[in-house]
């Protein structure tokens, strides 16, 4: 009796649990079937129970991806392990249709489902591929690469050497004239007309931004008589309306264009196009600073050494600015420029005799110097060098004046740069009737000269008195301060999957 009773349970064991493996089991139809096409557009290969291993489906992608750029052939392949009682092949047209493979005019798509517990393999070809893979074709490629490796339980390898022979039949250059369609190139365009706009725009908006940021702050920043000079001589120029719309406008157009072009046809990666928005403004400086550097030596390229060196200091060539978005190459160049100005600065020098000079230090530099140029050297506004040939007691002294420091003028008496403003006073009043005269008063800190220049104060003027007001003058002086998308959709009223054509044809079934 408890013999019969244990049989009895093991056998209601086997039952439930026999019962429960299907239950467990996934069940797919048309709806549950994930379609790679809704997470990323680069996936061809469902395979929600993991019948692939994942080195297996990422080759897969890389393989199916090359093949629709060169073909524009869309090939999807579906590994699951049970679609219920359904048909395979009724199953495989039903879900071809309703992904909508393939592109508009050819319907050039394939489907390869693997149902695992049926061990069925089947292949839907819409009609743009029935010629180059009908059902012969089809059942050779299940027969010779698919079915022997799947039978061992190497589904990685049978669905690769499957897609490969595939891959193998479409590339062939007749599969691909006869297959390639057209409305892929459009369908493109399409899926993203805006994104390629906003970035062809975002060049064309780039570089002249930057020429009204260059505008303030040129306006803004503080006076510097040499770049003023260059910026103005510039302006002046003939060519300059010219070259501004080619450099700010034709040029960085141009190359959104070509960023867009290379983008659509995957030349270009999304670090490659941020690296070129970086570029188009850093080449815009580079040429302004090319241009600057002209202009300066035809200003003062015949000027003595000493001179051109002050004024090409105080320029200011690079800009902090440009330095500091572009370190490469304005910092690179800013060296360059440091380096070549202590070069001529430092370059071996002779006496008019012909002696060799050695440049004195600047702890010694103040013995050699004149009171006056001591002057100029404690005020900041000349750096003097000092070389010596101590053997034939010869002496050369050259001054660097710092063009840069406006607050000390050249005295008229002993020439040097230590004039300084002392005050301002009024002479005259001014008048309501006659104008008033008032005086700069100036001191020469090297030799103490004084000396005045006179300036005119405006006439007084009287404001018209009105009834509740009383009459009130005033006084003003003036004077001589100084990702791609699978297009379409299929006859299926399924909206939600993003492969091929939009208008489908006739479906072999």
């Amino acid at each position: 009796m408890n013999q019969k009773i244990t049989q009895l349970a093991i056998l209601l064991f086997l039952l439930v649990c026999g019962g429960l493996v299907p239950a467990i089991a996934q069940t797919y139809t048309l709806e549950t079937i994930p379609n790679p096409k809704q997470s990323q557009s680069s996936h061809y290969v469902s395979n929600p129970d993991h019948i692939l291993s994942n080195a297996a489906v990422s080759q897969l992608d890389a393989m199916l991806g090359k093949l629709e750029d060169s073909t524009t052939a869309q090939v999807a392949v579906v590994c699951v392990n049970s679609i219920g009682e359904s048909v395979p092949k009724d199953f495989a047209t039903a879900l071809f249709r309703k992904w909508g493979l393939g592109y508009q005019k050819k319907n050039n798509g394939l489907l390869i489902l693997l149902v695992k517990d049926q061990h069925r393999i089947e292949m839907e070809t819409g009609y743009g591929l029935e010629g180059i893979l009908p059902d012969a074709i089809c059942k050779r490629i299940q027969a010779e690469n698919i079915v022997p490796l799947a039978k061992i339980g190497d589904f990685d390898g049978a669905m690769i050497a499957g897609v490969q022979s595939v891959i193998n039949r479409l590339s062939t250059p007749e599969a691909t004239n006869e297959v390639h369609d057209d409305s892929k190139a459009k369908a493109d365009r399409q899926s993203k007309p805006l994104e390629d706009g906003a970035l062809w725009l975002f060049f064309a908006l780039l570089t002249p931004a930057m020429l009204v940021l260059r505008l303030i702050i040129f306006f803004l920043r503080k006076q510097n008589p040499i770049a003023d000079k260059i910026e103005i001589t510039i302006a002046q120029s003939k060519q300059r309306v010219l070259w501004a719309v080619l450099m700010y406008v034709v040029m960085p157009s141009a190359v959104g264009l070509m960023v867009v072009q290379l983008r659509q046809d995957h030349w270009l990666h999304s670090w490659q196009i941020l690296l070129v928005f970086y570029a188009v403004p850093g080449l815009v400086l580079w040429d302004a600073r090319r241009r600057r550097i002209k202009t300066f030596y035809q200003l003062f390229g015949t000027m003595t050494e000493s001179d051109r060196y002050v004024r090409y200091r105080a320029a200011h060539l690079n800009g902090l600015g440009n330095i500091l978005l572009y370190p490469i190459p304005f910092w690179w160049l800013k060296r360059e420029d440091e380096k070549a100005l202590y070069a001529i600065r430092n370059a071996a020098r002779n006496s008019p005799e012909g002696y060799p000079l050695t440049k004195v230090p600047v702890t010694h530099r103040d013995a050699f110097l004149t009171d006056y140029q001591r002057t100029e050297q404690g005020l900041c506004t000349v750096d003097y060098d000092v070389w010596r040939n101590e053997a034939h007691a010869s002496t050369e002294t050259i001054g660097y004046e710092n063009i840069n420091n406006t607050a000390y003028a050249r005295c008229s008496k002993c020439g040097s740069k230590a004039t300084y403003l002392v005050k301002n006073r009024v002479v005259k009043e001014a008048t309501n009737e006659r104008e008033g005269r008032g005086a700069h008063e100036y001191a020469c800190k090297a030799c103490g000269h004084h000396h005045e220049t006179q300036y005119t104060i405006a006439i007084a003027q009287r404001s018209t008195p009105s009834s509740n007001a009383t009459t009130s003058t005033t006084y003003s002086s003036s004077g001589s301060s100084s990702s791609s998308s699978w297009s379409g959709s299929s006859d299926s009223s399924s909206s939600s999957s993003s492969w091929g054509a939009v208008v489908r044809g006739r479906w072999r079934g």
